[in-house]
């Protein structure tokens, strides 16, 4: 089949299995020697620019930096400061700043070679800048050659800049390098972005040169070919030790904390455990192949034939046969809406699957089949009943770019794994344009939904006078404007506060409705207005009088007008969310209100995410103790489930769902029969939000992991 750009898309560039043994071996001992060479050229350049880990730093009156190198090293000390505060320490702010330098840089070449050996990378040539994008390879050799064809033609396109100065290979390779990050940007711009605080310091060119030549040779292409080939680069980034260490990075936390971290990067780094592909295509079969197929009995999602075994399974084809069926019922989806229609289907764009401890994204990546044949389906049969008059999407090819903009949403505390899970997204989203005869450069993402929790503690005198300044620029006068913008920052301060510690579990939507709902009752009771409930049927208003007519049209009159209050209030939140949005964006060149803009932005979209509810919620939530400064919240917040970080986050699962949804989750076994979660079983488990299914998978799920996990499906949503 011909692409629609009139190019015939690559034969033989998808392949979805996971890593084999083999391979996934070969990544475990990989990952700590290029990590170790990556740390040891940062921590070389951080002492150059005259930071240290105590971030008592060397004045910069007594250095002779170049220009280029003091930008440089302010904006990296801002960095360290930040993580500082976050940490709780100078030495450990210090550390995760290298440790993200390391990991960005990690990621984006890693990256461009999985992209390069699945032949989805396209840029416009060198030459022509604004020509149309081929496809090519950055930092893979052509055959025979020193540089990759796209350096090749950058050179050659750069005249004797590239050739004759001492510095030329230097320049080629980091501008080269750049200008690729930068088209890449438009694509995905949480980790590509050459403008991103953690892209701001370069290795030396004879430790780029080192790290692309590990890159390039001490893997097999087929290990980049595999779809969770980045998830494992993830995973034993932090969980294997580097040369010449006995510990992991993790080891050494958990023996540090005894299991109880101090910091959201502790708390990332002990439950950093990928999720197995058959454990993920249990738990989305059973949650949104089940919603699905109740809505859809007849969707090429149904299973023909019983499911193979996970290492036998051959075919990629999207099909839900690890659903397992409830005996004996026959459920068929019905929603009621707000005007009172029942409704049997909801369309495939408004089916929204959160994963609120995303890592890098393993479940929306099995997801994405899921919903890809959902779509498929919905033009097939729209018109006929049962189904929509009109399909989502008119056309195949604009599926890919729709399910990252409408059915996917992710949150995680570690900006690591969001980079990754971005990347992993926008792969499988290409992958797919690819397999139905599509081109890559078919897939025009407009806006994704995964966001990182970890906005720091921007301060609350500089909050509230961000609020302050948004007010006086829309000249918001009245007393009331003003009381409701007052409060609204009150909640949006208390939970970007422990943001990073809490991620998903913050509670924004509950805070912000509290508020709007008192601003409409007192503007309501001003009016003159009461609450409206459903009129209870008497004689009176059954006999047809002009009576029963009178009170009907009152009714709903007092109706009309508190709806109109309520969209009121939503529309003053949405402006003041926006307007603090762009006031915080609105920064010079001071590295530190970058950080702070960037924070905002962030701490904003995450409140945003949560503020809605979801069709379906999966997850591999973290496990254990919370970070002690959040134990009062999540006591107050949680009261059912305080007892373990994965129980409050079966409750806020819940919370997100909606009633005809569902949740599923790997989680440990202790909640079985541990006393400790009791009101887990009777009050959640057993009674609000009921299991459907449970599997008791025993020891061995995770990597590393020394719990027994069960994987559990329940009803979503609380009345």
């Amino acid at each position: 089949m011909t692409a629609t750009n009139g190019q015939t898309p690559p034969q033989g560039a998808v392949s979805r299995q996971a890593l084999s043994d083999q391979h996934k071996e070969a990544v475990r001992a990989w990952v700590p020697k290029v990590r170790l060479l990556i740390e040891d050229e940062f921590a070389a350049q951080l002492k150059r620019l005259g930071l240290q880990p105590n971030c008592k730093h060397k004045p910069l009156d007594q250095m002779r930096l170049p220009e280029e190198a003091v930008a440089v090293r302010g904006r990296v000390a801002a960095l360290i400061a930040r993580d500082a505060i976050v940490e709780g320490s100078a030495e450990r702010g210090y550390e995760n700043v290298k440790r993200e330098l390391a990991y960005t840089l990690l990621n984006r070449l890693v990256g461009l070679k999985a992209m390069e050996v699945r032949q989805l990378l396209y840029l416009p040539p060198p030459s022509a800048p604004q020509g149309t994008p081929e496809q090519t390879e950055v930092i893979t050799p052509v055959p025979g050659q020193a540089r990759s064809r796209y350096l090749r033609d950058f050179r050659a396109a750069g005249g004797s800049k590239y050739k004759y100065d001492n510095d030329a290979e230097e320049l080629l390779l980091r501008d080269g390098l750049t200008a690729a990050f930068r088209h890449i940007t438009h694509d995905i711009r949480v980790l590509f972005d050459p403008d991103h605080e953690y892209a701001c310091l370069w290795p030396t060119h004879a430790s780029l040169v080192s790290i692309l030549k590990t890159i390039n040779e001490d893997l097999p292409e087929d290990a980049y070919r595999a779809q969770d080939f980045l998830g494992w680069v993830y995973q034993f980034f932090v969980g294997r030790p580097m040369p010449g260490q006995q510990q992991s990075e993790k080891d050494k936390i958990r023996e540090e904390t005894k299991g109880t971290p101090r910091s959201s990067h502790e708390l990332s780094v002990l439950n950093q455990f990928y999720t197995p592909s058959w454990v993920v295509k249990v738990l989305v079969d059973n949650t949104l192949g089940r919603l699905w197929l109740q809505m859809h009995p007849v969707s090429a999602l149904a299973a023909t034939a019983p499911p193979p075994l996970p290492d036998e399974r051959t075919s990629d084809v999207p099909v839900a046969d690890y659903l397992v069926p409830r005996t004996g019922e026959r459920i068929r989806y019905q929603r009621l809406t707000d005007d009172g229609h029942v409704e049997s289907f909801k369309r495939a764009r408004d089916i929204a699957l959160l994963d609120p401890a995303c890592g890098t994204m393993h479940f929306g990546q099995y997801a994405f089949g899921l919903f890809h044949r959902m779509y498929l389906d919905e033009i097939e049969h729209a018109g006929q009943p049962g189904w929509p008059a009109e399909p989502s999407v008119s056309e195949p090819r604009d599926i890919p770019a729709a399910i990252i903009e409408h059915n996917l949403f992710g949150v995680d505390i570690d900006p690591r794994a969001v980079q990754i899970a971005s990347l992993s997204l926008l792969l499988t989203a290409k992958e797919a344009s690819l397999k139905h005869g599509f081109s890559p450069m078919d897939v025009k993402i407009q806006r994704s939904n995964l966001v990182v929790a970890n906005a720091v503690d921007l301060g609350a005198e500089r909050l509230r006078q961000l609020v302050e300044d948004v007010l006086n620029r829309q000249g918001a006068k009245s007393a009331q404007t003003r009381e409701v913008a007052a409060r609204l920052f009150k909640v949006i301060w208390g939970n970007l506060q422990h943001v990073s510690e809490l991620g998903s579990l913050v509670q924004v939507r509950e805070g912000v409705e509290r508020v709007l709902d008192d601003w409409v009752e007192a503007r309501a009771r001003e009016k003159g207005l009461t609450r409206v409930f459903a009129p209870v049927e008497h004689p009176q208003l059954n006999l047809g009088s002009i009576l029963a007519d009178l009170e009907r049209e009152q009714a709903r009159q007092l109706q009309l007008e508190w709806r109109l209050l309520e969209a009121e209030a939503r529309q003053l939140q949405q402006e003041l969310l926006a307007a603090i949005e762009d006031e915080a964006a609105q920064v010079g060149g001071d590295p530190a209100e970058r950080l702070f803009a960037e924070d905002t932005a962030r701490g904003l979209k995450l409140l945003q995410i949560l503020s809605r509810h979801y069709d379906v919620v999966v997850m591999n939530p973290p496990y254990g103790a919370f970070v002690p400064k959040v134990k009062d919240f999540v006591k107050a917040a949680y009261p059912l489930t305080a007892n373990d970080i994965y129980a409050a986050f079966i409750d806020r699962a819940t919370q997100l769902t909606e009633p005809e949804g569902y949740v599923g989750a790997l989680v440990s076994a202790t909640f079985i029969n541990l006393t400790s979660f009791e009101k887990l079983r009777t009050e959640i488990l057993l009674k609000r939000n009921p299991l459907i299914t449970m599997l008791d998978l025993g020891f061995g799920i995770l990597d590393d992991a020394t719990v027994e996990a069960a994987a559990i499906v329940l009803r979503g949503g609380i009345k």
